[in-house]
């Protein structure tokens, strides 16, 4: 199992995404913590990072840009076998 770790800050705010993946292409557990609220994208919809591993760093980049925040991405450790083996 591979576990992910998004967190998001901006000033007075922090949220953070904790995911584990058992295949690459979508989470198995999605876990959040903090102020997600804070953390509202353009269309007032909350972030959502259930995306495959390769697609996560532009997906979180996007997501963080549309609700003014930073962000870090953080590999936990562990293996995720692709989808297609």
């Amino acid at each position: 199992m591979k576990t992910i770790r998004i967190t998001l800050s901006k000033d007075g705010a922090q949220a953070a995404c904790t995911m584990e993946y058992q295949l690459d292409h979508q989470p198995l557990h999605t876990t959040w913590s903090g102020n997600r609220d804070a953390f509202k994208l353009a269309g007032g919809q909350l972030p959502d990072f259930g995306f495959p591993i390769d697609s996560l760093p532009r997906v979180i980049a996007h997501q963080a840009a549309q609700s003014g925040a930073t962000f870090t991405l953080e590999d936990l450790g562990g293996e995720a076998a692709s989808w297609e083996e």
